[in-house]
């Protein structure tokens, strides 16, 4: 079975916030989860539906849209703006991802600006569905999968929608949408960040609140070059920063990121070395370096460096999905699957690429029934995803499988073997 198992060696990305690397998207690869990488996925599950709400996931409001297409173009825009600043007032100094979910589903993702500002744009062209910013699988604060937003909804279907930012090392930030929008505009407000009491690491580092105004404007720039996919002039922004202030974390990541793309895969680990050393608390590069060991199939550094960041923060399910794919890899399949499970513990929103891991994982150990339970929840969570049509035909012949088992025909029908990875 072609399948997740023939990409476990590639950088990637989860989809439970958010997509994967940035860098990783850029190069092309599928990645651990299957997914495209390509720009202009419209959400977590590559679906085109209508994402739904409610103890429903077919309802928005007291509206069926289990089937409905997506059509950007059939409502007059709606913009949803907020800001967010850590717990001094000061804006974020570095870009967070901030989403917008009705219900488990992800509707789109935005990252802040420079002074803590977002937008959604829904029923536009020009939303940012990126959630590679500060969250629990940070990849530095630019790029991932941008430019097309997901809207065609009446701003009465985002009643009990909710803003949501989650930063790794903070309290998760929420807001429901409860008031009807003025003309065009849902107005937030403010979202205040504060720190997790006892929390050891983040992924905001402390040095970001000590950069000298030209490597904060070099690093804004960089970002800005980045999301225009200027790789290079990005490069060189991010370059100018870590000249005008060495512990520039932040930067060292994104910097070590750009490295990746170009293939320049010692230039990269040196500048999240780098990384490491200005801010060792500092979450993302552990877990840009954990990517880039695990796609250059150097599974066993890739799980030491992922358990590095879950050490700062044992929440982080991208460092667990890291070192669950790594210990498939190596054969360890009983730590792998307690590694995947450990993903799929209290997100927010759905993870398919776990749930087709873990249907890998119970192929290979012979368990076809909780092998299908996994694909189904792939299929459940995304519908239209890239696996999507192997993970039915799978589904169809374990269940065919045992329909013969169960035959009433009066013979015992022989049990064949399920689907295997390969």
């Amino acid at each position: 079975m072609k399948r997740l198992s023939t990409r476990l060696c590639l950088a990637g990305s989860l989809t439970l916030l958010i997509a994967w690397p940035s860098w990783a998207q850029h190069s092309g690869s599928g990645g651990i989860s299957g997914t495209s990488g390509s720009r202009g996925s419209t959400g977590a599950s590559g679906s085109t539906q209508v994402p739904c709400q409610s103890s429903s996931p077919d309802v928005i409001g007291q509206q069926d849209c289990s089937d409905q297409p997506f059509n950007p173009q059939s409502q007059t825009p709606l913009y949803v703006d907020g800001r967010v600043t850590m717990d001094t007032g000061q804006p974020v100094p570095e870009p967070v991802s901030v989403g917008l979910y009705c219900g488990l589903h992800m509707l789109q993702g935005v990252h802040t600006d420079m002074k803590g500002y977002f937008e959604f744009s829904l029923g536009t062209r020009s939303g940012d569905t990126d959630f590679s910013a500060s969250n629990d699988n940070p990849f530095g604060s630019a790029g991932g999968l941008t430019g097309s937003g997901t809207g065609g909804l009446a701003g009465a279907g985002l009643t009990g929608c909710e803003v949501r930012v989650t930063v790794a090392g903070y309290q998760t930030l929420s807001h429901t949408i409860s008031d009807p929008p003025d003309l065009d505009k849902i107005a937030i407000g403010t979202m205040q960040l504060s720190r997790i009491a006892g929390a050891q690491g983040s992924a905001i580092s402390v040095t970001s609140l000590l950069v000298p105004n030209n490597a904060r404007k070099e690093f804004e720039e960089g970002e800005k070059d980045f999301h225009s996919n200027r790789l290079k002039s990005a490069a060189q922004h991010f370059e100018k920063a870590t000249a005008d202030y060495d512990k520039y974390a932040a930067a060292w990541s994104e910097l070590g990121g750009i490295y990746a793309i170009d293939g320049q895969t010692d230039q990269a680990d040196q500048a999240f070395a780098k990384a490491i050393a200005a801010d060792p608390k500092y979450t993302p590069p552990y877990l840009n370096l954990a990517n880039l060991e695990l796609q250059n199939q150097e599974n066993l550094n890739a799980i030491l460096t992922a358990e590095k960041a879950l050490e700062l923060d044992p929440t982080i399910g991208f460092a667990h999905f890291i070192q669950a794919v790594g210990r498939f890899n190596l054969n360890q399949v009983d730590a792998a699957e307690k590694s995947a499970l450990e993903a799929l513990k209290d997100q927010p929103v759905g993870n398919p690429q776990a749930h087709a891991l873990l249907a890998d994982i119970y192929l290979r150990k012979q368990d076809s029934s909780n092998a299908a339970a996994q694909m189904k929840a792939y299929l459940k969570e995304a519908p239209k995803g890239e696996l999507a049509v192997e993970m039915k035909n799978d589904l169809e012949q374990i269940e065919g499988q045992d329909a013969n088992l169960a035959s009433p025909s009066g013979s015992v029908q022989a049990k064949t073997d399920p689907p295997k990875a390969q």
